[in-house]
């Protein structure tokens, strides 16, 4: 197997030039928000990020409930950018940080990087976590990234058509059963929208199944929906979901 190549730091991707030069790592809103204070100031900035796009994770859910596309929630980084001239933008993903010698490594397609910085912001957002539960990523995916959420849809969508196909009831019930953990807003609202596709998006468009008896169940620790705004809000929300059918 071969291993990836080196680049060496003077071919280009350290900053050459005589001006402070920051680098950011990470493209969410800390990345993007920290590369706009920099417009028209006299650096260069690179922002060194894993995707190409920047991702508006509070509306993950409606792309893995199939109501919004891919592209109308993760716009290009560089387009949303664009008029920062200063501003570099490199697709990669950042494999050791020396803060002795100020300089991040990283890892673009198969080559090994290394720039050096004068300044730098760590903006690289947060993973899933499953509170020490780390087997339940088999059966349950997180909703962090894209990819999350369409592995998400499609075994949401998945368990409408499979149930559409068996014979089974015990294995059609099983199928139309969506458990969700976390009654905080994320889980709040994809209980709600998974809820919304069973008892209309989806009326009248099978004809071995009533989408409608789906289950649609959300659970969590605490006694009370969202518990961190409070009883009225937290109160109005469980009627919400209770009216469209949701179990809490």
């Amino acid at each position: 197997m071969s291993t990836p190549a080196t680049r060496d730091p003077s071919a280009g991707e350290t900053n050459s030039t005589s001006r402070h030069h920051v680098v950011i790592i990470g493209s969410g809103f800390g990345g993007l928000f920290a590369a706009r204070e920099f417009k028209d100031k006299n650096v260069d900035v690179t922002l060194i990020a894993k995707t190409g796009h920047h991702l508006f994770q509070p509306l993950l859910y409606q792309v893995a409930t199939g109501i919004l596309s891919v592209g109308e929630i993760a716009p290009p980084t560089r387009f949303i950018l664009r008029d920062l001239k200063n501003v570099k933008i490199v697709l990669g993903d950042v494999s050791d940080i020396d803060v002795t010698s100020k300089k991040v490594k990283y890892v673009s397609g198969r080559i090994d990087i290394k720039t050096s910085f004068d300044s730098l912001i760590l903006a690289a957002g947060a993973n899933q976590s499953y509170f020490g539960n780390d087997h339940f990523e088999q059966y349950a995916p997180g909703m962090k990234t894209v990819d999350d959420a369409l592995e998400l849809r499609g075994r949401i969508l998945g368990a409408f058509e499979q149930a559409e196909l068996t014979t089974d009831e015990v294995e059609r019930r099983r199928l139309l059963t969506f458990v969700i953990v976390g009654a905080v807003p994320t889980g709040v609202e994809m209980a709600g929208q998974v809820a919304e596709l069973a008892r209309n998006t989806f009326k009248g468009l099978y004809r071995s199944i009533d989408p409608s008896s789906a289950r649609v169940v959300l659970l969590d620790a605490a006694p009370a929906v969202l518990p961190p705004f409070g009883p009225k809000l937290g109160d109005e929300a469980r009627r919400t979901l209770e009216k469209l059918g949701v179990e809490v």
